[in-house]
């Protein structure tokens, strides 16, 4: 977005200086390699895939260099990777997650975290985390996926409130030196954590003023209601941590209970007059619900999280209440999966694909969406994963291809990619089901792209070139969506015939702010029109990205600023398609 500051000189200056930035970047980038792996290790990033209902984390085919420094085994999962942030870090990508504003509209909600990462031998790794969740059937995050950069191995926290650092330092140090006095047949003591209820509609009302009056208020009755071995320090926000010599379940709920009760009994006074607060409380048993202050704090989030559930609005951290809860879920959402499919409640949300240079539509990418009984409508983070787990996928993979076809058939001008899953392609019967449909609806082949995603490339390589060939000779193209993980080269690319390069979102989101994200996403444009082949940049949410990416040659952009998933219901009146779906 251009900028004018009334000055010939300043503007003159403003253009030597982009000029000379635009130069700094096209260097970098032709010293890169044709493989966007090295590339990755060069900026010392990593992408990254959380599947947070079953606490699967998966990375990038570089994080074995790039992450060398941290143990293999807690980067396996959600709960692993927590245990390395550092008790003194101003946030995590668990906390960036649960407080991201909004919420997942059908196309995820962003999120961007700084942290710390304790590694092998006592060192410190400052981490830069960016990246979107979408929502399960719940309305929670479900599934995260990002890039992560080691942006410094120092001691020094690059971000933050030095005061409020200090004193999330001093209370993590008092809770590891009690971790470390516990005996076998010791009696325990117990972390909370008490957030204040409701603090955005109270920024809202009274201001923010009176509201940090209120928290300093809360944190003042807390420190002078708990016993004198105890102690309460300020998290963030409207957070405390307190450390209780509670050691029963019993007793900590009478103390949390007393706790709760004197924050609460009087109004506190304010610039803004008298308000009445409230605030829930998550507690742990230690050492039994953790050993170390990273995990204790973690599954205390977790207990404040219930909190917002129950009566009494206080809840202590269960072990293993989050596993049997998510085998029953998935159950359920088998069940759901299956009577969805059979109801006819599969439908699809059509998101625009649109050309760089003018705005104009080139295609849509259908997207899965179920109509939940109750006629809520669930976008795909809430059934992909356990469908891929119980063999499911392929039958929504399939009724979604059949949705695109008909809507082909009946609309001439459309073009329209659907998302083949690995599971899928490799299922007995794919080609020949593929065959079969494309030969019921004449005329729409040509008009299909299947999206394939850049892992399919771990699959031996003479296979998948044999099954796309055999797919493109039925007329359709091939896309690679969120290419640039590292999973492939440029030069399997081209032998495996692919059309269209998708390039992950992770990367582009921050192109706007970044340099690094700038001079990789400028890399993978230029060696595709190299190759002759179309790249389109997903996630596109800010008018300087446009430009950026235009400039770029970038053919194709998709994301929220050009048009968000609008859902297409055959014959409903209440659902209006997108704007247009004449293919540009």
């Amino acid at each position: 977005m251009d900028r004018h500051n009334g000055s010939d000189g300043a503007g003159a200056s403003e253009a030597s200086a982009r000029a000379a930035n635009e130069s700094i970047e096209a260097g970098v980038a032709d010293a890169f390699a044709l493989d966007p792996r090295s590339t990755l290790n060069r900026l010392r990033a990593v992408v990254y895939d959380w599947d947070i209902a079953s606490d699967r984390l998966s990375w990038g085919p570089n994080a074995a260099e790039t992450l060398a420094a941290f143990p293999a085994s807690a980067l396996a999962t959600g709960a692993g990777f927590a245990e390395l942030v550092t008790a003194d870090s101003p946030s995590s990508r668990d906390r960036a997650i649960r407080e991201s504003s909004g919420g997942d509209g059908g196309d995820g909600a962003p999120y961007r975290a700084v942290y710390r990462l304790a590694a092998r031998g006592g060192g410190v790794f400052t981490i830069e985390d960016l990246g979107r969740w979408t929502a399960g059937a719940s309305g929670r995050p479900a599934r995260a996926h990002g890039l992560m950069r080691l942006v410094a191995n120092d001691e020094t926290p690059s971000v933050g409130d030095a005061a409020g650092l200090s004193e999330r330092r001093a209370f993590a140090r008092a809770l590891e030196a009690r971790l470390s006095e516990a005996r076998p047949g010791d009696a325990g003591f117990s972390a909370a954590i008490f957030g204040v209820e409701n603090l955005g509609e109270l920024n809202r009302r009274y201001g923010y003023e009176a509201a940090d009056e209120a928290i300093a208020t809360v944190g003042r009755r807390l420190a002078a209601n708990v016993r004198a071995i105890d102690i309460v320090a300020h998290l963030a926000g409207g957070k405390f941590a307190a450390l209780l010599s509670a050691g029963a379940e019993e007793s900590l709920a009478i103390a949390a209970a007393r706790l709760m009760q004197r924050v609460s009994a009087e109004p506190i006074a304010t610039s803004a007059g008298p308000l009445r607060v409230c605030v829930r409380v998550g507690a742990v048993l230690a050492p039994r619900h953790g050993r170390s202050a990273c995990r204790l704090l973690q599954h205390a989030e977790e207990a404040f999280e219930t909190a917002a559930g129950e009566p009494r609005r206080f809840a202590v951290y269960t072990p293993g209440q989050a596993i049997s809860d998510a085998r029953r879920r998935e159950a359920a959402i088998a069940d759901e999966i299956l009577a969805a499919l059979n109801q006819r409640r599969v439908l699809v949300a059509y998101q625009p694909v649109v050309a760089a240079a003018d705005g104009r539509v080139a295609f849509y990418e259908a997207l899965l969406r179920v109509k939940q009984e109750d006629g809520e409508i669930v976008g795909p983070s809430a059934y992909l994963p356990v469908a891929e787990k119980v063999g499911l996928v392929d039958q929504l993979d399939q009724r979604v291809l059949e949705l695109a076809l008909d809507r082909l058939v009946a609309e001439p001008g459309l073009r329209v990619s659907v998302n083949v899953s690995v599971a899928t392609l490799r299922a007995p019967g794919w080609l020949e089901r593929l065959k079969v449909l494309l030969g019921a609806h004449p005329g729409a082949a040509s008009r299909l792209i299947v999206e394939i995603i850049e892992t399919l490339a771990l699959e031996p390589v003479e296979e998948i070139e044999r099954l796309l060939a055999a797919m493109k000779s039925l007329g359709l193209k091939i896309a690679m969506d969120d290419f640039g993980a590292g999973h492939t080269s440029f030069r399997n690319l081209r032998r495996l015939g692919i059309d269209i390069v998708k390039i992950d979102g992770a990367f582009v989101q921050n192109v706007a702010c970044s340099l690094d994200d700038r001079v990789f996403v400028r890399s993978l444009a230029d060696l595709a029109r190299h190759l002759g082949l179309t790249t389109v940049a997903e996630w596109v949410e800010d008018e300087e990205a446009r430009r950026l990416l235009r400039d770029w040659g970038v053919d194709l952009l998709q994301g929220r600023l050009l048009g968000r998933p609008e859902l297409y219901e055959p014959g409903g009146a209440a659902t209006t398609a997108p704007r247009s779906l004449a293919a540009g």
